[in-house]
């Protein structure tokens, strides 16, 4: 939601959200390479990993924000997140890793 307020530009966002996608990205590198990477994986973690924090709606303005949850609480519920989509995906495993063969093919460049 974006609000317009004389020359002010706010908008409210849940700060919560953008330390959850962070954390995602940075795991998914560091130390969940094997977990299926398929749309439907990544937005339950990003899903479970919310639903573990507590919602932390700030002002965003042009000057600033302010911060959510403490990244410890982020990383721990991401970390959970990560384990409970890798233990119980909401596909059959054999689409899940056929669907990372074909991410792998695209990344991997043609000689």
């Amino acid at each position: 939601m974006r609000l317009f307020v004389s020359n002010i530009n706010a908008s409210v966002v849940n700060a919560n959200h953008e330390r959850v996608m962070e954390v995602v990205d940075k795991f998914q590198v560091d130390r969940y390479q094997s977990v299926c990477t398929c749309q439907r994986c990544m937005c339950d973690i990003v899903a479970i990993a919310l639903n573990y924090l507590p919602p932390h709606y700030i002002v965003e303005t042009d000057k600033g924000k302010d911060f959510g949850s403490p990244w410890v609480m982020v990383e721990t519920a991401v970390a959970e997140a990560f384990e409970r989509v890798m233990e119980n995906p909401n596909h059959p495993p054999t689409k899940s890793l056929s669907g990372q063969a074909k991410i792998t093919e695209r990344k991997t460049p043609k000689s």
